[in-house]
């Protein structure tokens, strides 16, 4: 008897150190759970898509560091008429981080309105706790041309609104599409727009292009009212980039199979020359040494 209330006691213990153990791993994990920071932009690229670029990080004793595969719901926002105006979120999509904890998740074309109005979303995450950033823009447009002036070529572009109104005293970046960067065209890093919405710069001379192709962006950046709004452009007026590779040719630096010819040549010059050597040499001794057993026979 005395025994089996052992047994039980001791089961009993376990039971309450097991339980212990399962509610402090627990709460740890949820202490352990990490804070970040969500950054969100929307962004307008006339002709394609509009997209909100997506940034998270969190912070340790090492600094910042990046959210990498976290899956972030976007929800579009709409306001309910009448005079409640209780807004609504729908579920549009979600998007994942890549390893700099960064992603852009592309809106689809019918939710473009005069003014959209978005929430970016982390729930449930095993790492982080949950969060959320909205992001609000209303919708513009850039028209842009390449006119000639007086010899000089412009580029002329317009802010409006979807009605057609133009937006003035708004700063416009223009600047040459680049593999690395844009660089920027005239003397000002912006050029805001006048009472018409028009900005007008010049093309600057000897830019190059492949066949003379060039791409011009023109951007409002970071508006607190209307995102970010990118156009492009295309021009022929560059001049020619003219090719001066020497990779199909013979050079030092080109692949094997265009190897110098006087390389080819003197090498083998130089080693058929010491094979001949060692041959005539080789056969003079095979025949002193014929010769000096001729000679003792």
């Amino acid at each position: 008897m005395r025994n089996l209330i052992n047994y039980q006691l001791k089961l009993v213990a376990a039971l309450l150190i097991l339980t212990i153990v399962f509610i402090s791993n627990k709460a740890y994990s949820q202490e352990e759970k990490k804070d970040i920071s969500l950054s969100i932009q929307y962004q307008k690229i006339i002709n394609q898509h509009s997209l909100i670029n997506i940034s998270a990080k969190f912070k340790d004793e090492n600094g910042f560091n990046p959210c990498a595969k976290q899956k972030f719901d976007v929800y579009k926002v709409t306001v309910a008429e009448g005079e409640s105006g209780e807004s609504q979120e729908e579920k549009i999509g979600e998007t994942i981080t890549n390893e700099e904890g960064k992603t852009k998740f592309i809106i689809p074309y019918k939710i473009t309105t005069p003014s959209v109005s978005f929430i970016v979303r982390l729930e449930n995450s095993k790492l982080f706790e949950d969060t959320e950033e909205s992001v609000e823009a209303l919708d513009a447009n850039i028209e842009a041309t390449i006119e000639e002036e007086d010899s000089v070529f412009y580029i002329k572009a317009r802010l409006f609104l979807p009605d057609n109104q133009p937006l003035a005293a708004q700063s416009i970046e223009v600047g040459l599409a680049r593999l690395f960067g844009n660089l920027k065209l005239g003397e000002e890093d912006s050029y805001e727009t006048d009472e018409e919405g028009f900005v007008s710069v010049p093309i600057d001379e000897g830019l190059t292009g492949i066949d003379g192709k060039l791409t011009f962006r023109i951007a409002l950046n970071e508006s607190d009212e209307y995102g970010t709004i990118i156009a492009f452009i295309d021009s022929n007026k560059g001049e020619k980039i003219e090719d001066e590779s020497t990779f199909d040719q013979r050079t030092m630096w080109s692949p094997p199979n265009k190897t110098p010819l006087f390389l080819w040549i003197f090498p083998n010059l130089i080693l058929v020359s010491i094979w001949s050597i060692l041959v005539f040499l080789t056969l003079n001794l095979f025949k002193i040494y014929k010769s000096n057993k001729t000679k003792k026979s």
